[in-house]
This record gives C-alpha cells, structure tokens and sequence, in this order.
C-alpha cells in the first residue's frame, strides 16, 4: 500500500494575525464606562449650579419687572398700588391682576420692608404711590451662595437689582 499526501489550501485566505477584530473587549468597555462615570461626576454639580443660577436671575428679573410694573401703574391710573409677597409660600401678587406668580422653592426670599406695610408672619407689601414715590423695600433672592437683591428705593420708587 502506497502513502499518498494530499496538499489541501487553507479555508482561510488572510492570515489569521492580519484579520481585524469586531467588537469590544471586557478591559476596553470598563476603561470607558469608568471615563463616563468620572466626566459624569464633574460635570453633574457643575450643571446643577447652572441650573439654579438660572433661576436666581430669572426670579430677580421677574420680581423686578412685576415692580417696575407697579410703579407705572400707580402712576398712570393716579391710585395706590400694591406688591404682595409671601416669602414662606414663594409667591406674590400685584394689584391690578388676578394670577399669583410664583418663584422656585429652591430659592430662599426675605422681604425688608416698614413695619406698617407687615401683613402676617412671611407675608409683606411695597406700596407704590401715583407720585412715583413708595413704602421702600428690599427682597432678597438666594440659591445656594448666590445672592440678588431686588431694591425699591422709597423716595423715587426705582427698582434695582443687586448681586451680592
């Protein structure tokens, strides 16, 4: 019996060590989950800060403007007119309007006003004269570190925002 050999070709064209792999290894997926999982832990306070920032100055603005609106029509319709605020509930009111504004409760106010004008415990007026004159007052907005104050000077009514 004679012994013959059969050269068979590779299934494989391409050398084995050349093919590119697919897909992920277990050590590269956990190298970028823990890069993630890091950005994440920088980025999240950070924004968090924005975020109530933000409403800080929008809540300022706002506070502001309901005044400066006030003061007009005080003037404009020759009648006293009225800014409530309730700093227990975050909310307020102007004469004039039926709705009740409201401001983020992760914003803290104070209100400094006359005595006169201290309705009940965290609820408080700035009045607003047709002579452009006022009861005066101040309302304090604060998130976190962050400080505006809303002034209402009680001489000329002008309404001023401050960053402390």
């Amino acid at each position: 019996m004679r012994l013959q050999f059969i050269h068979l070709e590779p299934i494989v064209s391409e050398p084995v060590m050349g093919k590119r792999r697919q897909g992920f290894t277990i050590l590269e997926m956990l190298l970028v989950l823990t890069i993630a999982v890091a950005a994440m832990v920088v980025v999240v306070p950070n924004f968090s800060k924005g975020i109530s920032s933000a409403e800080l100055r929008s809540g300022a603005r706002d506070l502001a403007s309901s005044l400066r609106y006030l003061r007009g029509y005080a003037v404009s319709t020759a009648q006293e007119a009225e800014f409530s605020i309730d700093v227990k509930e975050n909310t307020y009111r102007v004469s004039g309007r039926s709705k009740e504004y409201s401001i983020s409760n992760a914003i803290h106010l104070t209100l400094l006003t006359v005595e006169s004008e201290i309705q009940d415990e965290g609820l408080g007026l700035i009045r607003f004269y047709p002579d452009c004159s006022s009861t005066g007052g101040r309302v304090t907005l604060k998130a976190g570190d962050r400080t505006r104050i809303v002034d209402v000077n009680w001489l000329t009514g002008q309404v001023e925002i401050h960053i402390e």
